[in-house]
């Protein structure tokens, strides 16, 4: 959704440069799409504010989308389609594959701008989805990212989506008692001797980092075993 929240801020500043030959790379690329459909001007904005909303069928501006990720990402081509190295690296393989349907080539009976939109369309719907962000964790193991998905599987689905707050590392754990669960999963921490396995999580989370300063963190205490494990992971995840 990052790609196109921003498309109505920018917009905004490019009307207030229009006169200004210093545009950014951004701004070029907006005026360039826009050039056919009464260019920069307060009715696009609101147009472009709209995709935030995603209809199915209809685009606000018609190949917006198409020359949009042509121009400023080059994710694009009217005879190729999308770029899937491109796609993968910017959204990860997992939001690639689950939307590879929708990305391809083939359907006679769209266009390239037709297409081009549909296809952003489910790669939008998909980047921010619990399981998606799970998928693309670049250190974790096949193993950890199995053990978290099944621990959110455990949680009302209407907390799903606090997995994103995660990564703002808040003081209070955004799903109660998730870290405990797939830090118990992996057998990351002993029980009964209440000793960290730092190797072990190392090797399948990627964390904390070697040589980092991690001595204080095992003294974390929270209200509850559930926040005194999220914050001493925390710690460990944080620690340079």
């Amino acid at each position: 959704m990052r790609v196109l929240l921003m498309l109505a801020a920018c917009l905004s500043l490019v009307v207030q440069l229009e006169g200004s030959a210093l545009l950014s790379g951004e701004e070029r690329s907006i005026r360039k799409c826009l050039n056919n459909y009464g260019g920069l001007n307060a009715a696009n904005a609101e147009r472009l504010d709209r995709y935030t909303q995603w209809s199915e069928s209809y685009e606000e501006v018609p190949c917006f989308t198409q020359c949009y990720l042509r121009e400023m990402f080059d994710f694009y081509h009217e005879e190729a389609g999308f770029d899937a190295i491109r796609i993968k690296k910017h959204f990860g393989e997992a939001v690639y594959e689950a939307c590879s349907e929708r990305l391809k080539l083939g359907d006679l009976r769209q266009s390239s701008c037709e297409h081009a939109y549909a296809g952003f369309h489910c790669i939008v719907s998909l980047e921010n989805d619990p399981f998606i962000l799970i998928e693309n964790m670049q250190n974790a193991t096949r193993a950890a990212k199995s053990a978290m998905k099944e621990c959110l599987q455990q949680v009302d689905q209407v907390e799903w989506n606090r997995i994103s707050d995660y990564a703002r590392f808040p003081v209070t754990e955004p799903i109660p008692c998730f870290t405990r669960c797939f830090i118990s999963r992996l057998e990351l921490f002993d029980e009964r001797t209440h000793r960290w396995r730092v190797p072990a999580m190392r090797r399948a989370l990627g964390v904390p980092a070697l040589g980092a300063h991690v001595a204080g963190c095992a003294q974390r205490r929270g209200r509850n075993p559930c926040a005194t494990m999220y914050q001493q992971f925390t710690c460990f995840v944080l620690a340079v």
